[in-house]
């Protein structure tokens, strides 16, 4: 993992170069400030966060002509609102906006509003393991829509942030083509790879803990994939799918009664899919060291079990 800084136009133009590829700066805030956070797995793929005070630059075509890649950006959108715009199209990114758009071609970014936040990921068309034309129409598009397929692919760029290897850049690659595909074909589409499918999966078990009767026969339904195979995504974890996804329940419900302003214990219970509040108690108990109630209450320097 490398962090570099800038404080001015210029050294901003010589950061972005080595980092992503040669910009030219045509605005920034008086007093700006800029951080990349980046890690570059191999020749095919680099993750980077992105933090500016305000700027907005230029890749010229002329500096597009000498691209020696053919890297795409997939962009996470997380602070303030900003503009892309390639090849006589433009789209306004949002928090919680994904834009993709290509390197060897002339674009403009303006995120001259303060506070702007980007993850930014730098890949190879050809490494993302789909037909190249289905890339370029996600870029011609600019705005990636496939929330749930970005979804993952945020959750692992987040939990992997500072610990990439070549497992993870595996995984990265076939999660961004999967979001790609999903967007340009407006269907479901299931990664190819164990990391996507064990990442996708573990998606899938949180936003849906609140379903009581969701176990692993769902779960790997809702997959396409045997009980057996599900098994075998979560051996790393050293716990079945089913404890892995009991834990996320537990944790979700301490999350929830950590919050003074929330539902009863009951009522978390529910929320949480535990069907009764015995088997939620005792489940609590064995994961924390305390029960439900006693979780609530406790001081807030006390940390559970």
């Amino acid at each position: 993992m490398q962090i570099v800084e800038a404080r001015s136009a210029d050294e901003w133009e010589h950061v972005t170069s080595d980092a992503f590829v040669p910009l030219t700066c045509v605005a920034f805030a008086p007093d700006f400030h800029g951080r990349i956070e980046f890690e570059r797995f191999d020749e095919s793929l680099m993750v980077s966060h992105v933090e500016t005070d305000g700027i907005a630059v230029d890749r010229t075509a002329r500096q597009a002509a000498h691209a020696n890649s053919d890297d795409i950006h997939l962009t996470f959108q997380l602070g303030a609102p900003g503009i892309v715009r390639q090849d006589g199209h433009e789209a306004r990114v949002t928090a919680g906006s994904v834009s993709t758009y290509a390197t060897d071609r002339a674009y403009q970014l303006d995120y001259s509003a303060s506070e702007q936040r980007q993850v930014l990921v730098q890949v190879s068309k050809r490494a993302l393991g789909i037909p190249v034309e289905v890339v370029e129409a996600s870029c011609a598009r600019l705005l990636v829509n496939a929330p749930d397929a970005a979804e993952v692919l945020f959750a692992t760029l987040t939990e992997s942030r500072g610990h990439g290897d070549v497992v993870v850049a595996e995984t990265v690659r076939d999660l961004a083509g999967t979001m790609i595909r999903s967007s340009v074909t407006g269907m479901r589409v299931l990664p190819s790879t164990r990391g996507g499918m064990l990442a996708t999966v573990r998606s899938f078990m949180r936003g849906n803990l609140h379903d009581s009767e969701l176990d692993v026969a769902h779960i790997a339904d809702a997959h396409y994939i045997s009980r057996r195979f599900l098994y075998e995504l979560f051996e790393p974890f050293d716990e079945t799918p089913g404890e892995h996804l009991r834990r996320l329940r537990l944790h979700r419900a301490a999350a929830l009664l950590s919050d003074p302003g929330n539902d009863t214990v009951l009522q978390v219970a529910a929320r949480c899919g535990f069907a009764d509040a015995t088997t939620f108690t005792r489940a609590f108990h064995r994961e924390f060291g305390m029960l439900p109630r006693e979780y609530r209450t406790r001081p807030a320097e006390l940390p559970a079990r």
